[in-house]
């Protein structure tokens, strides 16, 4: 059986759907005898997957392209006589042919909340996520959050979606001391700080992180917090958010951390905090989790049906709530020990193993082939 996996989104520099792609493409080989096709952009110069059942072909198009997707690939997939299509970033081609469809759909905030996306993208997501729902015969969601929003949203049958996981990187485990100092060195950090990671937008309610952080810096003037992440597709202007709480002397906007530094940071912080209003899944909160960092998230979305109670969870909007629990894990060694055990616990149950395979069997299902080779 010939497969397609749309790996455009695995690029220099990708998001979490890029992520997603690239463990899928890397993985799922060696699950199997099936050949693989692997569509990237001219960006992507590197091989994701250097297995012999695997092919890799560039385009010149984009990661949302609609007019590629709908006009070029329907006949690319007769071309290489393609029995199933995954598409790991929403959309399908409405000209079915004779591959069977399968789409990734990460979340609707597009639907549900459109004043947090930029209004093109809202409505390109809108629009093709509507027809990847009516055409394809198997859409896959990443929490049980998001595929009930879509079956709300887009009248999809509840048969049709099916939950799978994202997993983690086993990269994502607690560095050595002299790891997370450098790390903090770098950054120039104190020993002691909260952090947040994430895009810097709307979305991820960096209001209420940073009211917390003036209310917990009342009683304890050494209280000091990280921001770090790169600019979010929305506009949100945190400087000056800082600057009118008056937080410039106890608050470092660090910006884009560095691959290798990523693990050390989130180790050596004492709390991590991610108080996102809408998430359809929430990778950075699991990532702290898995370095023992004590974790707090929001009530939002997914996060509850993610962290379990491997974090505390804090209404979205109490910023006051959110300043107690962080003050708990602070004074509270006991209470910290215990969120962090329990943390990495919650966080070893998400596997990009047990991701791939389950996907693995879905496309078997699908395509009504038997199951995996011994």
């Amino acid at each position: 059986m010939a497969m397609a996996m749309d790996c455009r989104s695995v690029f220099p520099g990708r998001g979490g759907i890029g992520r997603y792609a690239e463990n899928l493409a890397r993985r799922m080989p060696d699950l199997g005898s099936e050949d693989y096709v692997l569509f990237t952009t001219n960006r992507q110069q590197e091989r994701i997957c250097n297995a012999s059942n695997v092919q890799q072909i560039s385009f010149d198009c984009g990661m949302i392209d609609a007019s590629w997707e709908q006009l070029q690939l329907p006949a690319i997939l007769e071309d290489y006589a393609i029995e199933l299509y995954h598409n790991p970033c929403f959309s399908l081609p409405v000209a079915k042919e004779k591959a069977k469809l399968v789409a990734t759909i990460h979340d609707v905030v597009f639907r549900e909340r459109p004043d947090m996306v930029e209004k093109r993208l809202c409505e390109y997501l809108n629009q093709w996520t509507e027809v990847a729902c009516k055409v394809a015969d198997c859409v896959i969601a990443v929490s049980e959050y998001s595929k009930k929003q879509l079956v709300n949203f887009y009248g999809i049958e509840s048969s049709k979606v099916e939950v799978i996981y994202n997993g983690i990187d086993k990269k994502f485990r607690r560095a050595q001391k002299e790891e997370q100092e450098k790390a903090k060195k770098r950054y120039r950090l104190p020993q002691d700080f909260i952090m947040y990671l994430g895009a810097i937008e709307p979305k991820k309610n960096l209001d209420r992180l940073l009211d917390a952080q003036r209310i917990v810096k009342e009683k304890h003037p050494e209280c000091f917090l990280a921001i770090a992440g790169g600019k979010g597709p929305m506009d949100y202007d945190l400087e000056k958010a800082i600057r009118v709480r008056r937080l410039e002397n106890s608050v470092a906007v660090i910006g884009y951390v560095e691959e290798q530094d990523i693990v050390p940071l989130l180790s050596a912080a004492r709390v991590f905090v991610y108080p996102s209003l809408y998430e359809g899944f929430g990778f950075p909160p699991l990532e702290a989790m898995a370095c023992g960092t004590p974790t707090i998230v929001s009530d939002a979305t997914s996060l509850p049906e993610v962290v379990g109670d491997g974090a505390k969870v804090v209404a979205t909007q109490d910023s006051e709530g959110l300043a107690v629990t962080i003050e708990t894990f602070l004074l509270d060694e006991e209470e910290a020990k215990d969120y962090a055990v329990k943390g990495k616990e919650r966080a070893s149950l998400f596997t990009w193993e047990e991701c791939v395979e389950k996907t693995w069997k879905l496309y078997q299902r699908i395509a009504r082939k038997p199951e995996r080779k011994a």
